[in-house]
């Protein structure tokens, strides 16, 4: 019985997540002791009285309790929060001070445990266990295990709380930085997605140069138009330029002007993008692209503001916050002698590094839940069918990697929404790239669920061996080379591998 107490222990401190602790940690002691029903409770650790913040039952639920038929079991539950001390009885029905309620005749309760949560000498919860079919099923043995057992339910609960508050509190942060900034149109709450949103904060009002770095699909123009939202210069004008889309002759006049009579075709005198721009902000998309004559002009305006229409030596003046973007390497392009060295320091004073969407998994279920959202409400995506993702669906997207990033993920949920004829999104509606990540979900042969709750802790947890196995084998099997990519904290990441027995050496060259 001692091995088993000490196998469920490691099972429920080996959760991080706080309803998979109490659900582990609930049928844990439901099938240590024998018990019929079962609850386990926790409290507001700010408030000695104050409500229940997480439950988890089987057979019963909270609103059952505070039905007057259940006055035994509430009594019970409200003594031992207030005392800290254990109940414990093995036929209630004997004991005089009890067996005469209504509530134990109509219900037949025998055998009750209850069981305070401590986390030091604060009650953080209580564990409650009945049995109404088998007499004495609860001996003082059963009472000590559940004793033991609390201490594991305590130490579980209590990380699983202070990483759901540490969330809470980042998703404040977040929510309070995008008030603040209005940066609604960037989802996310990572670590690394809100790294950026404070640098963003932090330079978006002055005239700094800034150079965003990010793979295609990150949102690089959603992030300069934050800049541009929330400096001095928002209530001008904004003006993308992609500068890998025309050829150099054209570019140049795009960008500065032209007179009439400049070249074939220029039948007039035309204002260029600086021109549109003047009092705001003009965005360099992929930056990489201009070729080293150009970037001796735009050096020019970036220093001194100087620039000339083309074929006009009228020298202009532009009073523009310049930002750029690039997908590429700008160091790699110096030493290929495709950028100049000295472009590329004038527009990176401030650099923003835009983390891809495999550098930011916490969020995946978020991004999702978001644009499932939106493509409801959007003509032609779906728009007013609201649509859900099946348990196996979310698997495969979760388990994604993303290569077109943002951009991929919604192509991927429109092409979804277009081809579910119903409200569930199966894995027949995604492409056959992620149906290829099967191995993640659980095999044919394996017993049926008895529920959607079982099902969906299955694929979870294949997705979870499966994805910890990945990031093993690219990672050769450097443990913290493979927590690093995969977004999750060393110990975590460890205590992954050993829930579900995987070895490092396994994954060595």
């Amino acid at each position: 019985m001692l091995e088993r107490l000490l196998e469920l222990g490691k099972r429920v401190l080996a959760e991080s997540d706080l309803d998979r602790v109490l659900t582990a940690a609930l049928d844990g002691v439901i099938e240590l002791c024998g018990a019929e029903r079962g609850m386990i409770l926790l409290f507001d650790p700010q408030e000695p009285e104050g409500e229940v913040v997480v439950e988890t039952a089987r057979n019963l639920a909270r609103e059952d309790i505070e039905r007057p038929e259940f006055e035994v079991s509430r009594g019970i539950l409200r003594k031992v929060r207030s005392s800290g001390e254990p109940f414990w009885h093995p036929n209630v029905l004997d004991d005089p001070a009890l067996g005469n309620r209504a509530s134990v005749l109509r219900l037949l309760i025998l055998s009750v445990i209850c069981h305070p949560i401590r986390d030091g000498g604060q009650i953080l919860g209580v564990v409650y266990l009945d049995n109404r079919s088998v007499e004495g099923v609860f001996s003082e043995e059963t009472a000590g295990l559940v004793a033991s057992f609390s201490e594991f339910i305590s130490l579980a609960a209590r990380n699983a709380l202070e990483r759901r508050r540490l969330q809470q509190h980042i998703g404040a942060l977040a929510e309070e930085l995008r008030g603040r900034y209005d940066f609604g149109a960037i989802v996310g709450q990572d670590p690394a997605l809100l790294a950026v949103l404070k640098l963003i904060s932090q330079v978006a009002d002055s005239d700094a140069t800034i150079l965003i770095h990010g793979e295609s699909g990150t949102g690089k123009e959603l992030v300069a138009r934050a800049l541009h939202f929330n400096s001095r210069r928002r209530a001008k004008s904004f003006v993308p330029v992609n500068c890998g889309a025309l050829p150099e002759n054209l570019l140049e006049s795009e960008l500065f002007g032209h007179v009439r009579g400049a070249f074939t075709g220029a039948v007039a005198d035309n204002p260029g993008w600086f021109e549109r721009a003047e009092g705001g902000t003009l965005l360099l998309d992929e930056v990489g692209e201009l070729t080293p004559p150009l970037q001796v002009k735009l050096l020019r305006v970036l220093e001194n503001g100087e620039y000339s229409r083309v074929g006009s030596t009228q020298i202009r003046r532009a009073d523009v916050r310049v930002v750029s973007a690039t997908n590429r390497d700008l160091a790699d392009l110096v030493r290929e002698g495709k950028v100049r060295r000295d472009f590329l320091y004038r527009l990176n004073v401030v650099e923003v590094r835009l983390p891809a969407v495999r550098e930011r998994r916490s969020d995946l279920p978020l991004l999702l839940r978001h644009f499932l959202a939106k493509l409801a409400g959007r003509p032609g995506g779906g728009g007013g069918k609201s649509k859900r993702l099946s348990s196996e669906a979310e698997a495969l997207l979760l388990a994604y990697d993303y290569p077109g990033n943002i951009r991929e993920m919604q192509n991927l949920l429109q092409r979804a929404v277009l081809l579910a004829e119903g409200p569930l999104i199966e894995p027949r509606h995604l492409p056959e790239t992620l149906r290829e990540l099967r191995p993640l979900l659980p095999l044919e042969s394996e017993p049926e669920a008895s529920g959607f709750r079982e099902a969906k802790q299955r694929v979870v947890e294949r997705f979870e061996r499966d994805y910890v196995a990945r990031c093993l084998r690219e990672a050769q099997g450097n443990i913290s080379q493979a927590a690093k990519a995969a977004g999750i904290d060393y110990k975590n990441f460890y205590t992954k591998m050993q829930q579900y027995g995987i070895e490092a050496g396994a994954f060595k060259a």
